[in-house]
Order: C-alpha cells, then structure tokens, then sequence
C-alpha cells in the first residue's frame, strides 16, 4: 500500500529536481521511495510493482539506505526511470543467508527441504549446493521448511555432500521483456564480504551475485552515473541488445567491474572508472569463442585490474579512446575477434614495470582483419603488442617505449600483417640482448616506415620462422647499449630494402 500524503516532502534534495518538475503536472507518472516513511513508498521493489507496464514513468529515490534481501527486479517494464541523488542513495545487498539442506534433493525436482525456511522469501534467487555441484534458482514460494524452485534442479544434492542453499542474488536485476528502463545517479554496494557466490565457470547461463543485471531479453536501457562496489560477481553484467553503460564507478567487485555478456548487440560502454577489481578485468566484453555483436567502448579508465579490457568472441568490436593504467596483466586483451578497432588508447604501467606483467595489447586466439592504431603503450613487462594468433592485422602508428620485452611482435601463429608507422624506444628494457624492436616469426608480413630507437637485440629481427616477410623503408637508430645488429633477416624469401641505418 501507498505511504500516507504529504507527497512530495517538503524539503526535495534530488539532483537536476528543476529538470523533473513537469512530472508533477501530469505528464508522466512519477513516485517518491523514501526509506524514512516521507515518500509513496519506503521501498524501491514496491514503487517498480505500482508502475504500469507500458510508458511507465519515473521513481526518485530520496536519500537513506535501503537494505536489500533480494534483487530489485524491473521486469517487464517500459520507459522506466530509476533515479537516486547520487551517493546519498545507498543500495546494499543484506548478508548471506545459508540453510543445510535436510533431505536429498533428486535431479528434475522443485522442493527442497531445509533445516530452516523462514530464512528465506520468495523472489531470492538462491544457490542449491553440494561438494559435488552448484547450480543458481529463484525461490517460488515458502511453506514451512519447503523451498519450492522455479526451475527444476539440473543435479542431485545430498545431505552427506554438504548440501546447502544460500542466496546469492544482485542488487538490481532488469529482466523479462523490459525497454527503455533507465538507472541513474545510485550507490550501490554489494556486500562482498558477507556473501558466496555459486556458478561454475567464468560465464554461467544463470549469472547473479551483480551489482547491476540485464537480462539477455532487455533492450535499450542506460545505466549511469552510479558507484557500484563490492558485488560477489560483476559490478555490472549487461545482456541483451542497445544498452548504455556511461559515467559509472565500479571498484572492488569480485570479477569485472563491467561485464557485456556473449549474445549482445550494439553496446555501448562509455566514461566509466572500472577500477582494483578483485580478481578479474577492469571491463569484459564477451567471453572465449561465443559470438558477439557490436560493442563500442570508450574514454573509459580502467585501472590495478587483472586486465584493463578483454574482449573476447566476436566481432564489430572498437575500444577507442580508454586509459589504462596499473593493470596487473594485460592492458588490452583480444581473443577470437573478427572485424575489431584498437585506436588512441594509453596503456601504462608503473615506472619499475611490476605493472602489466604480460603484454601492453596482446592478440590471441583467430582474430582477424583488424586494425591496431594510434595507441601509447609504455612501462610493461611483457611485449608492447603481441599478434600471437592472427591474420589480417594492421598494426599502424603506435609509439611503444620502455617494455621488457619486444616492442612488437608477430608470434609463428601471426600471419598477413602489416607493421607500418610505428615507433619503438627502449624494447628490451633488461639489456639482456635477448628482445628486438620488431620481431616477425609468422608469414607474409610488411614491416614499413616504422621509426626504432634503442633496440637492445636487433632492430628488427626476421626469425627463421618467418616467409615472405617485406622489411622496406625502416629507420633504425642505436643511442646507447650494444646492440647486435639493425635488421637480422633469418627468414625465407624476405625483402629487405631501403632501410636507413645510423
């Protein structure tokens, strides 16, 4: 039931308030969730239950902490606004709540008995777990010590395997055939340290533990200006199609601070800070060889994440324009890619190159026909860019300085490539005489007008490896060290011409 009037209150605190002033006139359907009993309602889920379905309007959400023993679910829902003032808008998952399960659960059944149901309410979605298996359900219904399941269990729990059920659910989770839904200016927190998160493997069908989800049904809906912290998965899991991710804080999750799921399509992740994840990257886009549609992400800064973007299994994809900066790993990785853009970004790591222990920009995995451009890679421990699995790749107009290892590399699996335009300083930043500026093991490769400078090993080094490999036009400059030679041609059927010497 609707709070009693007075409606609004009579001090409003929201943020742009002068810009949503017309909802009072009628234009558009507008609530107050206020957690001091000052609003409609004193709870977010109740606000989203009373708006229609279609043309559904606007809920502003006053400041105060709203305490959540399940996820707030949009479902179904169209043109809808979720709007917070910012910081002072406080959303955390309550605490972990674990049941020992009583009798064995059999494999196609819905109920589960535990030792105490009145833990648990319907709408939680739960893991059923044993030390064998572990699968995500939502709870139906309560009756008793009964669970009642909306999904028949995949597997067998057994009291003797340390069956249990727990929640393990998001702090927002957008699903069913929802559009347009909008969620603005809110602090989420997703109390990692009092939750388990149950899935098995990196990229489950049934993800939760999120501080923010979008189910693979949804379409076109923006999540912005939020901080969102602490969730037991991904700060922000997106499925579906149209989606904008801009302007967020995402830090100390436990996988990605933003995660863009296989199976979604013109996605835009724009501006947002994803960063000191706790185990994985700064921002994940897709995952191993499952498809992808187009996904833009750029001027985002990521930073002491695993990697500072992945993107993975699919094509159309452009990161344009990002910062990264203090990754643990690699500052950009590309796998299984078809079609993909890498251009202006800025990839460094710590002056003593602890930082980004593997590559600046490393290619794995199949990608093709794409274009590496423009990027400033410095202050890493591995390669500057690394086309380990490739073919058709422009690698064009980059500056690589101070790296561990080679500058650019074209590993035996890299094939059809053009290195052109390029400049490498101070590859091989141990003087060990063992790393080059521009070293090609695959075949069919130009290495055109690249600029090298201070190249401990070679210059440019063709390995035996190596076929048809065009070196042509090249300027290769020694300041200091002792290097063993500018161009060293092992390969077969090689080119090498025209290159400038000093």
């Amino acid at each position: 039931m609707p709070l009693p009037k007075p409606y609004p209150p009579e001090e409003i605190d929201y943020t742009h308030w002068e810009d949503l002033a017309d909802n009072y006139a009628g234009k558009a359907t507008t609530l107050i969730v206020d957690a001091g009993g000052k609003g409609d309602y004193s709870t977010i889920q109740e606000a989203v239950d009373a708006m229609p379905a279609s043309n559904a309007g606007e809920i502003l959400v006053r400041a105060g902490e709203y305490l959540l023993a399940k996820a707030v679910a949009v479902e179904d829902r169209e043109d809808l606004v979720i709007r917070g003032v910012g910081k002072a808008t406080r959303l955390r998952v309550a605490g972990k709540v674990q049941e020992l399960v009583t009798a064995d659960a059999e494999a196609d059944q819905r109920s589960v008995e535990v030792e105490d149901g009145s833990s648990f309410q319907p709408g939680q979605h739960v893991c059923v777990r044993d030390d064998s298996a572990s699968e995500v359900n939502l709870v139906e219904a309560v009756d008793g010590d009964t669970l009642t399941m909306v999904e028949p269990l995949s597997h067998t729990y057994e009291v003797g395997d340390n069956a249990r059920v727990y929640t393990c659910h998001s702090a927002i989770h957008v699903t069913g055939e929802s559009r347009r839904v909008k969620i603005l200016n809110l602090s989420i927190d997703g109390n990692r340290l009092s939750q388990e998160f149950g899935r098995t493997g990196y990229y489950p069908a049934e993800h939760h533990g999120d501080g923010v989800r979008f189910s693979a049904s949804t379409e076109d809906c923006v999540l912005e200006g939020c901080w969102i912290h602490s969730a037991a998965a991904h700060g922000v899991c997106v499925g579906g199609e149209g989606h904008r991710i801009a302007h967020n804080h995402c830090w100390d999750n436990g996988y990605d601070g933003i995660n863009v799921e296989p199976g979604c399509d013109r996605i835009l992740v724009l501006g947002n800070h994803c960063f000191d994840q706790v185990d994985w990257n700064g921002i994940q886009v897709g995952y191993s060889t499952n498809p992808l549609g187009s996904v833009l992400v750029e001027g985002n800064h990521c930073y002491g994440n695993h990697q500072g973007i992945a993107a993975q299994g699919g094509a159309q994809v452009s990161i344009v324009g990002n910062v990264l900066q203090n990754n643990r790993f690699d500052g950009i990785e590309l796998y299984s890619l078809d079609r993909f853009l890498v251009s202006g970004n800025l990839i460094t790591g710590a002056d003593d190159l602890t930082d980004m222990t593997n590559e600046g920009i490393h290619v794995e995995q199949s990608c093709s026909v794409g274009v590496i451009t423009g990027n400033l890679i410095e202050l890493c421990a591995g390669d500057g860019i690394h086309v380990e699995y490739g073919a058709y790749i422009s690698v064009a107009g980059n500056t690589v300085r101070k790296v561990l290892k080679h500058g650019i590399k074209v590993g035996s699996s890299g094939r059809d490539c053009a290195i052109s335009g390029n400049v490498v300083v101070g590859a091989d930043q141990n003087d060990t005489e063992t790393y080059s500026g521009i070293a090609v093991l695959g075949d069919r490769c130009a290495v055109t007008g690249n600029r090298l400078d201070d190249c401990d090993k070679y210059a440019i080094h063709v390995a035996s490896s190596a076929d048809k490999t065009l070196v042509l036009g090249n300027q290769c400059t020694q300041y200091v060290g002792s290097c063993l030679g500018y161009v060293q041609d092992e390969g077969s059927n090689s080119l090498v011409e025209h290159n400038v010497v000093s």
